[in-house]
């Protein structure tokens, strides 16, 4: 009882890692060759292939009827080598790709919309310096404006007051009923003048005004586009970095196990190792550990039945010299029957002859009335 248990044991926990092995290395081909049911396909024939070269070499190897020729042991031997190798690079790759920085993607996607972010506030940064820089540049214009125009005033408008006041009094001097004389016309035409000078002064500060408005604003806006343009750039080459970037050593892309893993090593070791290395190192001990697990019960489970399958082999093989023998038996009991009623066909024909010679070489026929010998 207690071996058959052992026996069922052996071929459950042979079973399961030969299901876990066969799993991975599915998954891994249904993604080499992009179509699942080839992967699958092919997994389960080479794992099923893997499993009967353990059971069937270590059954030849057990048996001394038939000869086991070296170079065939050789292909066989080679030929499980290539699928644990197979199976183990399976598993390396599966679990490497699990292990290998899992959150690599996740990170560079924070890390692009955090750029981008950052992008989007200098923009908004430099958008809000322009306007405050207008602001100010246009006020101060507008109080040198100001200035401009009280200048002008002071300048002209006494002046003009003046002549207007002289006008005045000159029209009060009236000669000969008339008070446009030479002296009037002159103050006439002056005052006409100083006025037309005015509103030139004006135009002109005006126009100047304007001009200085435009190119104050052009050059605040020549600042702010040549600034938004070096943080677009700079965005574009923060993206192209992060796209580029493996994240090797970034804490957030790795595995927490496998960074703690290797923290600890690197607390014991005085120097932390490559999270990377680590990764490969434990995929691989993993991936060799499941293919060593399957050799080893299916080896025990193999020699623990390998002498009931000799000692069936043994009764078949003797059961089978037991049918040829009872045949063989049966056929010469058939050939003696064959050769004593032989046998007995002759020695009545020498009986019928004798009679025959008896009776004169005469026997009566059966429609006579003669007594027939017996």
């Amino acid at each position: 009882m207690y071996q058959k248990l052992s026996w069922s044991a052996q071929l459950l926990a042979g079973l399961t890692l030969f299901g876990v092995s066969f799993l991975l290395q599915a998954l891994v081909l249904s993604a080499f060759f992009d179509n699942p049911l080839l992967g699958f396909a092919l997994a389960g024939g080479l794992e099923a292939s893997k499993v009967l070269a353990i059971v069937l070499y270590r059954i030849l190897r057990g048996q001394t009827r038939v000869p086991y020729p070296p170079g065939v042991q050789a292909i066989a031997v080679g030929f499980r080598l290539a699928l644990v190798v197979l199976s183990a690079a399976c598993s390396v790759m599966f679990l490497a790709e699990r292990l290998d920085r899992p959150a690599m993607e996740e990170t560079r996607r924070a890390d692009l919309v955090a750029a981008q972010a950052e992008r989007d506030r200098a923009l908004v940064r430099i958008e809000a310096r322009a306007e405050e820089r207008r602001a100010q540049a246009l006020a101060a214009l507008d109080r040198q404006g100001e200035h401009d125009r009280a200048d002008l005033r002071r300048r002209f408008e006494p002046v003009i007051a003046d002549l207007e006041q002289q006008l005045s009094r000159e029209m009060d001097n009236v000669q000969g009923g008339v008070f446009e004389g030479p002296r009037y016309r002159a103050l006439a035409e002056r005052l006409q003048q100083e006025k037309a000078d005015w509103a030139a002064a004006r135009a002109r500060l005006a126009e100047q005004q304007a001009q200085q408005r435009a190119e104050l604003l052009a050059r605040i806006d020549r600042t702010a586009t040549a600034q938004t343009d070096a943080a677009r750039q700079r965005h574009a080459e923060q993206s192209a970095a992060i796209r580029a970037d493996d994240y090797r050593g970034d804490r957030r892309a790795e595995h927490p196990q496998a960074h703690a893993f290797a923290s600890v090593l690197g607390a014991v070791l005085e120097h932390e190792p490559d999270t990377l290395l680590l990764v490969f190192v434990f995929s691989l001990f993993l991936s060799v550990t499941l293919e060593l697990g399957i050799v080893v019960a299916f080896e025990h489970l193999t020699l623990a039945r390998l002498p009931v399958f000799h000692a069936e082999q043994r009764l078949d093989l003797g059961l089978r010299e037991k049918r040829a023998e009872t045949a063989a038996q049966l056929a010469g009991f058939d050939l003696d029957e064959a050769v004593t009623k032989a046998k007995v066909r002759r020695r009545r024909r020498r009986i019928e002859d004798d009679l025959h010679e008896l009776a004169g070489g005469k026997v009566a026929s059966p429609d006579t009335d003669a007594p027939q010998p017996v």
